[in-house]
């Protein structure tokens, strides 16, 4: 794929950024029964607002979420503010799996998307700092349970780190 120009990505994990998780569905329980909803977090509505005013931004979904229930059901759970922004996921398949996937670290799949997509720009924003590559630990934010706590705050240091990004 060529460089997406002007187009700035978000690299966002769902997993404790905007949905508490406890289990990890993919790598222990068969697809006969669907999983539940996940817990939505404080960080849910104000990422969502943030992204909604940037206007060139485009969101990647780094998460396993998207092989537990689907691409398309994961996006329905977001906010529209951030599911029409989002084009897709560092996870290959749209549809719900019915065979076990091949476990990868998120790390892994986020450097070989970024290097697929070739953004001009982008943020990572992950509750995860092992899903961060280390190489891109200056574009990232590693949110905390004090930002969870703190949900006006972070959405401030996002907007910030996003409009900062935005000029390089």
């Amino acid at each position: 794929m060529a460089t997406m120009d002007s187009t700035r990505i978000l690299y966002l994990g769902v997993e404790g950024v905007l949905f508490r998780t406890s289990t990890l569905i993919h790598a222990n329980q068969s697809r006969s029964h669907a999983p539940p909803s996940p817990q939505p977090l404080p960080l849910l509505e104000p990422v969502s607002a943030v992204v909604a005013h940037a206007t060139k931004l485009k969101i990647v979904l780094n998460s396993w979420l998207v092989v537990d229930y689907g691409f398309r059901r994961l996006l329905r759970l977001l906010p529209d503010g951030i599911a029409q922004k989002t084009i897709g996921a560092t996870i290959a398949g749209n549809r719900l799996h019915s065979r076990a996937i091949a476990y990868r670290a998120r790390a892994e799949l986020l450097r070989e998307d970024v290097e697929r997509r070739k953004p001009a720009q982008l943020t990572i924003v992950d509750a995860s700092r092992s899903a961060i590559p280390t190489e891109l630990l200056h574009r990232s934010i590693w949110v905390s349970e004090s930002d969870i706590n703190c949900p006006a705050a972070f959405a401030a240091i996002l907007s910030r780190f996003i409009d900062l990004h935005s000029e390089d």
